[in-house]
C-alpha cells in the first residue's frame, strides 16, 4: 500500500523531491518533538531546507494562512515583550530558555513538526457543509474557529516546551557564580510558560464548545503525564525500563482506547515497541491527534470523521518521532535519546543491552553512548525500524485517503512521504 501510494504521488507530478536526502526544517513555530538534534553540513543542509520550505509554503497557500506567523499574535504583546527584555540578562549563562526562544522566533533545524499547519491542513482536507455556517465564519475552506483551535494547540505545546527548559538547580555548588542567573532564568521560564498556557485556556473557552474544551484539556493532561512516565536519571532525562521478556499478555493499541481517559498504563513499560508508542502518544501524538479531532467537532463532521482525524494525527506524530529518533541515533552516536526507537527496539530483542542503562541508573556511571551505539547497530534494529516506518507511513496514507479535499490531502501525504524517505536514507548510510 505504501509503495503503491508513493508511486502514485510520483507519477502524478505531486512529488518533486530530489533523490538525495531531503532536509526537513521547521518553520518559525515548529515545536513538536523535544529531543536534541543538531545541524547537517552547510551545502547539503541548505538545499534540503529549501525543499522543506517549498513543501511548507505550498501547504500554507492551501490553507490560506501563513502559519509561520501563527504565534506572533500571541508573542508580540506587552507581557511577552517585558519577558523578552529580561532575557538579555541571561545572555552568557547558557540557560536552555535562550535556545528555545531562538527556535521559537527564527526557527530551528532540530524540531520538525508544524502543529498548527497540520491541524489546518486536516481541517481543509475534511471540508464542511457551507450551509451550516455563515459566510463570515470561514475563509479559504477553513472555519475561523478551526484556525483559533490550531493556534491554541500549537501554543499549548509551546508553553509546555518552555516549561521543560527549567534547569535543575538542586546542586547549587555545581553551577557556581551562574546560580543566581540560572535561578532568574527559571523564574522567566515559569512565568512565560504559565502565561501561554493560561492564554490557551482563555481562548479555548472562547470557542464555547464544551466537547472541544474537554478534548484539548485531556491532551494537555497527556503532555504532563508524559514528562513523568517511566524512569528518569538524576538530571531528569527519561530512561528505558528493564525489558520484561518476549512474552507479553497484551500490546498497547492506542487506536482502540477511549482517548478521553488515561492513555495506556504502566504495564507496557519494559515492552520495547509498546513502551515507545505509549511514550510518543503521551508527549506528541495525543495533542496533535486531539487537535485534528477537535477541528472536526467544530465543523460538525460527525463521529467517524472525528475518529479518522484523530488516527491521522496520531500516526503522523508517530511517523515524525520515528524520523527524529532515527536521525538522532544515526547522526549523533555520542549523544542520543536513550528512549528513542532504535535503542528501545534493540533492547527488546536483546535484553542484555539494558546493562548499559543499569550501570548508569544504579551505580551513577556515565552511559557509554558509543559502545551502546555499536551494540544496537549489531542487532536487527534497523530491520525493525524499517518495518515500523513503513507501517506508520502506510497508516498515514490510509487515513488521509478518507478525507475528500484533494489539495490539502496531498499536501499532508507529501509531508509524510518526505520524512519517511529521509528516515530511510539515514539508516542506509
Amino acid at each position: 500500500m505504501a509503495a503503491k501510494k508513493l508511486n502514485l504521488l510520483l507519477t502524478s507530478g505531486l512529488m518533486k523531491f530530489p533523490k538525495k536526502i531531503i532536509k526537513i526544517d521547521n518553520s518559525i513555530h515548529s515545536l513538536l518533538g523535544y529531543r536534541g538534534y543538531s545541524n547537517w553540513e552547510v551545502g547539503i543542509g541548505t538545499r534540503q531546507e529549501q525543499d522543506w520550505r517549498d513543501v511548507v509554503s505550498e501547504a500554507e497557500q492551501i490553507v490560506g494562512y501563513p502559519t509561520s506567523f501563527l504565534n506572533l499574535r500571541w508573542l508580540f504583546n506587552d507581557e511577552i515583550a517585558n519577558t523578552a527584555i529580561q532575557l538579555r540578562k541571561l545572555v552568557g549563562t547558557n540557560h536552555p530558555l535562550l535556545k528555545s526562544a531562538k527556535n521559537l522566533l527564527i526557527g530551528s533545524k532540530s524540531n520538525l513538526q508544524s502543529v498548527g499547519l497540520i491541524v489546518l491542513l486536516v481541517s481543509k482536507a475534511a471540508g464542511f457543509n457551507a450551509s451550516d455556517f455563515m459566510r463570515d465564519q470561514y475563509d479559504s475552506g477553513v472555519l475561523h474557529s478551526q484556525r483559533a483551535l490550531a493556534e491554541i494547540v500549537e501554543m499549548k505545546r509551546t508553553g509546555h516546551l518552555i516549561h521543560k527548559t527549567m534547569v535543575n538547580l538542586q546542586e547549587k555548588q555545581k553551577h557556581g557564580d551562574k546560580y543566581k542567573d540560572l535561578l532568574y532564568g527559571n523564574k522567566i521560564v515559569l512565568l512565560t510558560g504559565d502565561y501561554l498556557l493560561a492564554t490557551c485556556l482563555q481562548n479555548l473557552g472562547g470557542l464555547r464548545n464544551n466537547a472541544v474544551t474537554e478534548l484539548i484539556s485531556s491532551g494537555l493532561r497527556d503532555l504532563v503525564e508524559g514528562d513523568f512516565f517511566g524512569e528518569h536519571d538524576a538530571a531528569n532525562n527519561p530512561l528505558p525500563t528493564k525489558p520484561k521478556g518476549t512474552h507479553c499478555s497484551r500490546h498497547y493499541e492506542w487506536e482502540t482506547e477511549d482517548n478521553l481517559n488515561k492513555l495506556g498504563s504502566n504495564e507496557f513499560l519494559g515492552q520495547g515497541k509498546d513502551e515507545w508508542k505509549l511514550r510518543t502518544m503521551l508527549t506528541t501524538g495525543s495533542i496533535l491527534g486531539k487537535g485534528c479531532q477537535g477541528v472536526m467537532k467544530l465543523a460538525q463532521r460527525g463521529e467517524q470523521m472525528e475518529r479518522d482525524a484523530y488516527m491521522l494525527g496520531g500516526h503522523l506524530a508517530l511517523l515524525w518521532q520515528l524520523h527524529l529518533d532515527v536521525k538522532d541515533f544515526f547522526t549523533h552516536p555520542y549523544s542520543y535519546s536513550l528512549v528513542g526507537a532504535p535503542v528501545m527496539l534493540a533492547m527488546w530483542e536483546y535484553p542484555q543491552l539494558y546493562g548499559h542503562i543499569f550501570e548508569h541508573r544504579v551505580e551513577g556511571v556515565p552511559v557509554e553512548y558509543k559502545q551502546l551505539y555499536y551494540a544496537v547497530r549489531s542487532t536487527r534494529a534497523v530491520d525493525y525500524l524499517t518495518l515500523f516506518l513503513n507501517e506508520e507511513f502506510d497508516a498515514v496514507m490510509r487515513y488521509s485517503d478518507k478525507f475528500p479535499v484533494e489539495d490539502a490531502r496531498c499536501s499532508l501525504q507529501k509531508m509524510a512521504t518526505t520524512i519517511h524517505t529521509e528516515a530511510l536514507e539515514y539508516m542506509e548510510k
